[in-house]
């Protein structure tokens, strides 16, 4: 595929890299051909094996935010829908959904957290990257009523061909549910110009693209879906714009993470937990939020001819 960046590119000292290798050409830009911010060159195949090669992803959400996300699957799916947590690690998320109710459980894990997860006893954990899960698919003619990807989007190179190639294994009427960074969003660029620093959120080769609640809908139409469903986590930039600056100090990290769960517990323990998920409804219609948790469904192609 032709990408073409467009506006400001962010390139040299603008990058955080996580890995000893750098690839010196790399910038990051808004792409006009993808809808989004990614990284071009996308690093090859080789590059990115020889990153993963020594990396344990750990898993991304804390236990409150990931009983939040299990159960907002569990309000769209019945108890015996079959669901798949694609990138499941070590099967901390197969294990909320089945205390939420769920029972028939997948996962997929090719990295180095297999051996643990292929142990959970109440899940069928499958050694498959995304490709050979598609054939696996096909061959058992095997699909999924629910899809569920926890931060692998912003990962992985050519995202919406990705995405495209995952309605080949959900079930008619299925859903996609994915979480991904709200990045380039108007708190980060707030804190960004009022500082002058360079973004801290464009950390690479472990984030190569860069979606927001602005950009995710065009993203979802190129890859053939339909979004019916958007919410958030807790804005934690507002942290960063109240003097809380985790960013430079990283120890202040812990204790906002601790006042944002204080913020939540609040709504949950006098039973308010409606309230705070209409609240992050209001934020996701500002565009704020650290992580979008987006359902979608795949758009139905109608084989009838015009008229």
């Amino acid at each position: 595929m032709e990408h073409k960046l467009a506006g400001q590119l962010y390139s040299g000292n603008d990058l955080a890299w996580r890995s000893k290798d750098k690839m010196h050409d790399l910038k990051v830009g808004f792409c006009e051909t993808c809808g989004f911010h990614h990284a071009y060159p996308y690093p090859d195949n080789e590059f990115l094996s020889s990153y993963y090669s020594q990396y344990v992803i750990p898993f991304p959400l804390h236990q409150e935010e990931m009983y939040r996300f299990a159960g907002i699957v569990r309000s769209i799916m019945r108890p015996d829908s079959s669901i798949i947590d694609i990138g499941c690690g070590k099967g901390e998320m197969l294990r909320a959904l089945r205390e939420k109710g769920l029972n028939n459980l997948y996962g997929t894990e090719f990295g180095s957290m297999y051996d643990t997860s292929k142990k959970l006893e109440f899940a069928t954990i499958l050694p498959y990257d995304i490709t050979q899960l598609c054939k696996w698919s096909s061959d058992k003619s095997k699909t999924f009523d629910c899809t569920v990807l926890i931060n692998v989007f912003e990962h992985v190179p050519e995202p919406v061909s990705l995405m495209r190639q995952l309605k080949s294994i959900i079930s008619p009427g299925g859903t996609l549910i994915f979480c991904v960074p709200n990045d380039f969003n108007r708190l980060q660029l707030t804190y960004l110009n009022k500082t002058k620093r360079k973004p801290w959120f464009l950390s690479l080769p472990d984030h190569l693209n860069f979606f927001n609640l602005n950009t995710i809908d065009g993203v979802m139409t190129k890859a053939g879906y339909e979004i019916v469903r958007k919410t958030v986590q807790y804005p934690l930039e507002l942290f960063l714009l109240q003097g809380d600056d985790y960013i430079s100090e990283p120890e202040k990290g812990r204790i906002c993470h601790e006042k944002r769960i204080a913020f939540e517990n609040s709504f949950r323990e006098t039973g308010a937990e409606s309230d705070l998920e209409q609240l992050y409804e209001g934020f996701t219609g500002m565009g704020i939020g650290r992580d979008m948790y987006i359902i979608a469904k795949p758009i139905l192609q109608s084989n009838k001819n015009p008229a």
